[in-house]
């Protein structure tokens, strides 16, 4: 094991990866750090097993804000080595959750991480939205054979701040569907080839305008 203390003092982001269990990552200029004991318990492993996997000296000491005495921890390099020998559920979910969704949003902007609040609503987002669309397509395919095998989905999503309510929404559309504002939409219908409609399209469309805005006037008028 390296003994060897860094002065300074860490400020590790406390990340969620599962209900209820955050996991520390510290940010430093040569990379990303862990702090062993989470991981281990996150693979259901004990650290000292983990540490043998490792070629030595494994890990290193790192004074973190917070904590009195210095705290070992795993470099990004010393964890993608374990979640490639730990054949283990638990260690494909951390994989999943370092590599596919958490690394990607702390080095979006040219390296710039993003603040712990914004991640951590990405993150819950990207969950959320995963689960309802799920649902949706699971329900879908037990219904039998039907147009869920040549469609998209568009997903929503709604946050309000203050109560931390999160809503996504999954629908299905059409291969041969658009989704626009009705600002674009006229803006795709008046250019000419750039949105392919027929003439009774067209139609349809101009009476239901026409019927809409004759509905308003006669209300402004009465």
């Amino acid at each position: 094991m390296n003994h060897h203390i860094p002065l300074d003092v860490n400020a590790p982001l406390r990340l969620d990866y599962a209900k209820g269990f955050p996991l520390r990552v510290i940010r430093r200029e040569e990379g990303f750090w862990f702090v062993a004991a989470e991981i281990a318990v996150s693979m259901k492993q004990e650290v000292e097993d983990l540490l043998q996997m490792l070629e030595p000296p494994a890990g290193r000491l790192l004074l973190l804000a917070g904590e009195e005495e210095p705290v070992l921890c795993l470099s990004e390099g010393e964890l993608d080595e374990l979640v490639r020998r730990v054949k283990k559920p638990g260690a494909r979910r951390l994989r999943r959750w370092w590599q596919e969704e958490t690394r990607p949003a702390l080095l979006h902007e040219g390296g710039v991480a993003s603040t712990v609040e914004s991640l951590h609503l990405a993150l819950a987002l990207a969950a959320e939205a995963a689960q309802q669309v799920s649902r949706a397509v699971m329900a879908a395919v037990l219904r039998g054979p039907g147009p869920w095998q040549h469609s998209r989905w568009v997903v929503a999503l709604d946050y309000e701040r203050h109560n931390k309510q999160r809503w996504p929404h999954g629908k299905l559309i059409g291969l041969n569907s658009s989704v626009t504002t009705l600002e674009g939409l006229a803006e795709l219908i008046a250019e000419p080839g750039r949105m392919p409609v027929n003439n009774g399209d067209l139609v349809k469309l101009a009476a239901a305008c026409h019927l809409r805005l004759a509905e308003r006037m006669g209300r402004i008028a009465g």
